[in-house]
């Protein structure tokens, strides 16, 4: 278990369903960017899972786009905030088709100080969790 310095990128994994392998990272830190966690374009992932030791602020953005079988946010819970990336953003989720909830970040508090951005997914009917 520990502290990963820098970011966290999934991306374009095309068969990729867990992220379970990631269980020992405890905390993240960012990339030259600015992000702290980018998961994006994986065909077939569905939830946050394996990163459920991850806990407290992000220092740099989370950006949660194209992953069209994420039904969830879980393995998030015990992140407490968002830092914010080079573009504004803090918390990015877009185009994520199969998104239901977003409980899973409830234990986020306090501000952010970059951009909240939430379009394009389908599924999603609440904003519970934030």
């Amino acid at each position: 278990r520990g502290r990963l310095n820098g970011s966290v990128t999934i991306t374009s994994n095309h068969k990729l369903v867990s992220l379970r392998g990631l269980g020992g990272i405890e905390s993240i830190g960012k990339d030259v960017g600015d992000d702290s966690l980018r998961v994006s374009e994986n065909l077939v992932l569905r939830s946050f899972d394996g990163l459920s030791a991850v806990r407290g602020k992000l220092p740099g953005a989370l950006i949660i786009w194209g992953n069209p079988q994420l039904a969830s946010l879980q393995g998030l819970e015990c992140i407490a905030g968002f830092g914010a990336n080079r573009l504004g953003n803090s918390f990015y989720l877009v185009s994520n088709a199969a998104l239901q909830s977003i409980k899973a970040l409830s234990a986020v508090n306090g501000s952010a100080i970059g951009a909240l951005t939430i379009r394009d997914n389908p599924s999603l009917t609440t904003l519970d969790g934030l």
